[in-house]
């Protein structure tokens, strides 16, 4: 049966090989070609766009030159307000024929140096006449204004005669505070502005202006913008066409059609408009952009005029500007395929002939290609092809060992197994009896060389720059003796060039020496070795890394807190302890209790990682050892206001005694109020230190002293930070009386959204959140019934375990270490299910999670670096074990295993006082544990 040929014939890949070529061909001539004509139609664009700057700038410099020709005339003609208010038919033929002569200009004025203004402007449309309200025959304005006046307005005839005048009493014009003025005052001749929008007409234009500096009068007149945009678009309708002011680039004329505008310039901001951003984000000269899915080109020049910094920005669509070149693109296309079509039987032809001979090679082949190594090699008559044959039978026969071998490497455990496998497949290709294989380790910049073999290790000690053939030598010289004939040694160097490790095979007295070629075939097969040694290293490396990571994470923590310095270094060791004890016994519920490698590094790294969530936990509130503590006691400034309510006491005597009041009534009234005071007082200081459980008596003696008043004369919104001063608002009118205890609304501290946890959470969490992260009210936290701590600051502790789950859930693990989230935060639950975070019944736990559980509260209790309660002993702390036993917060069977073996002992031996291990009856702690 023949086997099928590869996917494709080579005469079909001759074939297209030339097609290829041809394609290649057409398509480099057509780029070429296409890139030349589209330089040339760029280049032509420029050069356009170049005529039009000139055009442009040429226009707006005879338009400047004629205007100011007329501020000249008007200087020199020595017009000024007082004359040209009392007779305007006397400067009016002046007046009429610079703006005749300049129509571009919309007016001729000047400003007097106490602000007032004479404006003459020429109402040529519609749009000004109804702008400026003139009535019928008016073809001119004549505008006298004042700072502190209305507008006076004259409307002249054709003659120059006034029709009527009108009073604009919404307009106060002060000529100096406009732009015009005061440049023109500082320059000598001619000053140009920036273009604005007109104060009247509220349309964008320029002013020049020329200053009599004797009189301090200048002389104005206003240039209307508008219409540079006919001849931006005169070129090129379809381009989008922009005249900017640089540099902060702001449109003043356009051949596009805009909305309105807030500033009245009927311009938009350059950021509004597509296809301009690169212009403004870097400045580009050109640049490319796509609008409205079109592929638009754009360009910048600069318009030279003088005292302004123009630019003139033309947009392009690319098919508009290219089309000549793309047509010319597409008949080269339709060339080159032509072409293609009348050579493709002359290729075929040719294909033909040359493949003829090899495709009949490629089916004498053809019994090897689906991977059979069984191949038999068969009969042929020619020597090449017989040389062939021979080549593809050992071929097989060295791919199909080699097959075998990767198979029982792929199946090893381990490394060890991996080191052991390839051990034998070196001896198998070798011919040898024994392969051994060293381990290099560095250390203290010496080669230790490290010989793993049949459980046997022996080492060998290298100066690090040790040269490869020394290395060799010594290896050999400690073989002397074995009995058998040793290869020169394989060395070993990771991806790095450092030495990994060394391979020797051991060959029998009289065996020939290895050929080249097979050493070299081994040295590649002996890079599985290789591979397993530096895994290893590696393995290793990471392994200890990641234990010193969480090491140094628990001592962190540890270190947050002078009062808990230890105990997440302690847990893991009791944890441990507990673990190693369960996984020997023998005999009881505890009997089936083992741990794979695996297992114990889980374990080991949840324990010592099962308060990780202290990291986020606020230290004061971990250290609170008073009710008022935060960052510090805030008794203090409770002892405070009560001084301030003695000292009112004295004044209040002094004030009527002064007043004529009696001293002997009024001494023992003043003694009696600051006896009280200072009684109150010892009264919250006591309430503060959280020793006793309150009842509703003392409550309600809080409530008494609380409603007690003091005078505030100060702001107390003074000095705060912006998030303090901005939950607590405003300040109100002072003085203020004010409760001696408060609970304000600023106490009142929420969560964040992005810290809330939902019923749905993915962790399972069933740890219940307070509605506040804290509420620091006085009477709220002196109202604590037992203990110093609020429900909000209870609920900040556990949460500790919330952080512990939420933050390891979050790592990626290994298969082996998956459980590290569940037994790091599950040492807080309860065996009926009441504890936290998640609520689960610990018998539903793993038993190395509830291991957790009974060394965390051992050494919660017997810890001796707590401010909120003293070290218990050994015998205390066993107790209340056996009530919580009872109560079903332990496990029954460990806390049983934990007292009949003693190992309250073993830890306290390592790590409690000496005075801290008394006498334990074990039969009473179980009866009273109900066991």
């Amino acid at each position: 049966m023949p086997l099928p040929l590869s996917r494709f014939s080579l005469r079909l890949y001759i074939s297209c090989l030339f097609t290829v070529i041809i394609v290649l061909l057409g398509l480099l001539l057509i780029y070429a070609q296409h890139r030349q004509h589209s330089d040339f139609l760029l280049q032509d664009s420029e050069r356009r766009l170049h005529h039009l700057e000139q055009t442009l700038g040429q226009r707006l410099v005879h338009n400047l030159h004629g205007i100011d020709t007329g501020l000249a005339l008007i200087r020199a003609s020595g017009i000024n307000l007082a004359g040209a208010e009392s007779s305007p038919d006397r400067w009016w033929p002046l007046m009429r024929t610079l703006l005749d002569a300049n129509p571009q200009a919309i007016s001729f004025y000047l400003g007097e140096a106490d602000g007032r203004g004479l404006f003459f402007r020429a109402m040529r449309t519609r749009a000004m006449r109804d702008f400026f309200k003139a009535p019928t025959g008016a073809d001119w304005v004549m505008d006298i204004t004042h700072p502190s006046a209305p507008v006076r307005r004259v409307y002249l005839g054709q003659d120059g005669q006034p029709l009527s005048s009108v009073l604009v009493d919404e307009s106060r014009f002060d000529a100096r505070t406009r732009p015009w003025f005061h440049t023109a005052l500082m320059r000598a001749g001619t000053a140009i502005t920036p273009p604005y929008s007109f104060y009247f007409l509220r349309q964008p234009g320029l002013t020049l202006s020329l200053a009599d500096r004797e009189q301090g009068r200048v002389f104005a007149a206003d240039l209307l913008l508008s219409d540079l945009a006919a001849l931006l678009g005169r070129d090129r309708p379809d381009a989008r066409t922009l005249l900017l002011q640089a540099p902060e680039f702001r449109i003043l004329a356009s051949n596009l059609e805009h909305p309105p505008t807030e500033d009245g310039t009927g311009m938009p901001p350059l950021s509004a408009l597509e296809g301009f951003a690169p212009l403004l984000e870097r400045n580009a000269a050109t640049w490319q952009a796509r609008v409205d899915g079109r592929r638009w080109l754009g360009q910048q020049t600069r318009v030279q005029l003088p005292g302004l910094d123009l630019r003139l920005v033309t947009l392009v669509p690319y098919q508009s500007l290219m089309a000549e070149a793309l047509a010319f693109s597409r008949n080269q296309i339709l060339l080159t395929l032509a072409l293609i079509l009348l050579t493709l039987p002359v290729v075929i032809w040719a294909s033909r002939a040359i493949s003829r001979p090899l495709l009949k090679m490629a089916q004498a082949m053809g019994s090897i290609q689906e991977f059979d190594f069984g191949y038999r090699p068969g009969q042929h008559l020619y020597k090449e092809l017989a040389m062939l044959d021979g080549a593809l039978r050992l071929t097989c026969d060295t791919l199909s060992s080699f097959t075998r071998e990767l198979h029982q490497l792929a199946r090893s455990r381990d490394f060890n197994d991996m080191l052991e496998q390839v051990s034998r497949g070196i001896v198998r290709l070798g011919g040898g009896r024994r392969c051994l294989i060293y381990r290099a380790r560095r250390q203290d910049g010496r080669i230790r060389l490290a010989l793993w073999q049949n459980g046997a290790r022996q080492q060998l000690e290298l100066a690090a720059d040790t040269p490869p053939e020394e290395i060799a030598g010594q290896l050999l010289a400690g073989l002397d003796g074995h009995g058998l004939r040793f290869e020169l040694p394989w060395l070993l160097y990771d991806r790095f060039g450092e030495l990994n490790g060394a391979i020797i095979l051991g060959l029998s007295y009289g065996a020939p020496p290895l050929s080249d070629g097979k050493r070299r075939f081994i040295e590649h097969y002996g890079e599985f070795a290789n591979l397993a040694l530096e895994d290893m290293s590696l393995f290793e490396q990471q392994k200890q890394m990641t234990e010193s990571v969480v090491q140094v994470i628990a001592s962190a923590i540890d270190a947050k807190s002078p009062y808990t310095s230890g105990h997440c270094q302690r847990v893991p060791e009791l944890t441990l302890m507990l673990a190693r004890a369960a996984s020997e016994a023998d005999t009881g519920p505890l009997a089936g209790f083992r741990l794979d490698e695996g297992q114990w590094e889980a374990l080991r790294m949840a324990a010592w990682l099962h308060d990780c969530g202290k990291v986020v936990t606020p230290e004061h509130v971990i250290d609170k050892a008073t009710k008022l503590e935060t960052l510090y006691n805030r008794l203090h400034e409770i002892r405070m206001r009560f001084e301030v309510l003695k000292r009112d006491a004295d004044i209040d005597y002094w004030r009527a005694l002064a007043g004529g009041g009696d001293a002997r009534r009024l001494a023992p009234r003043r003694h009696r109020r600051q006896r009280r005071l200072d009684q109150d007082f010892a009264f919250i200081a006591a309430l503060n230190l959280g020793q006793e459980s309150l009842g509703d008596e003392q409550l309600a003696r809080l409530e008494r002293i609380a409603r007690e008043r003091w005078l505030r004369t100060l702001d107390d919104t003074l000095g705060l930070s912006w998030e303090e001063a901005e939950r607590r608002g405003p300040g109100g009118p002072l003085p203020v009386w004010e409760p001696l205890l408060a609970d304000h609304p600023w106490h009142r501290i929420p969560y964040p959204p992005a810290q809330r946890i939902t019923a749905d959470n993915p962790w399972g969490i069933t740890l219940a959140q307070p509605a506040l992260r804290l509420n620091l009210g006085e009477c709220y936290n002196l109202a604590t019934r037992r203990g110093t701590l609020t429900a909000e600051e209870r609920y900040t502790i556990q949460a500790h375990m919330v952080h512990t789950l939420i933050m390891l859930s979050q790592l990626s693990y290994p298969r082996h270490l998956s459980e590290v989230p569940l037994l790091a935060a599950s040492h807080h639950e309860r065996m009926d299910g009441g504890g936290y975070p998640r609520g689960v019944p610990a018998g539903d736990l793993p038993l190395t999670a509830r291991m957790m559980a009974l060394a965390d509260v051992f050494e919660a209790l017997t810890a001796a670096d707590r401010p909120y309660k003293e070290a218990k002993t050994v015998g205390q702390s066993l107790a209340i074990m056996a009530t919580m036993v009872r109560e079903r917060h332990l496990d029954p069977e460990l806390f049983r295993f934990f007292i009949e073996r003693r190992l309250y002992l073993d830890y306290g031996r390592r790590f409690l006082a000496p005075a801290q291990l008394d006498e334990v009856d074990a039969q009473r702690l179980l009866a009273e544990a109900g066991l």
